[in-house]
């Protein structure tokens, strides 16, 4: 099984995002409106927090279908040849 870099790069995306998640770091979102919940550590936490969604939702579908697409056109090519 081939493991091309954008598919391993999309699931590290979506595992840190589960983590972040099952870590509740959820609650801490509320520093993008102004709000920190548990100081400069909540406040930190829910930054990262939101750059794992941003990253799970909008770059994560992106490389995964980007890596699918490249290793199913290499071995499409290395029949051919």
């Amino acid at each position: 099984m081939m493991r091309h870099p954008f598919v391993v790069a999309a699931l590290g995306l979506f595992a840190l995002f589960l983590l972040s998640h099952l870590a509740g770091g959820r609650q801490y979102v509320g520093v993008l409106s102004g709000t920190v919940v548990g100081g400069a550590g909540g406040a930190g936490f829910g930054l990262l927090y939101v750059l794992a969604w941003f990253g799970a939702v909008l770059a994560a579908p992106v490389l995964l279908l980007a890596g699918l697409l490249d290793g199913a056109l290499a071995r499409v090519f290395r029949a051919r040849h």
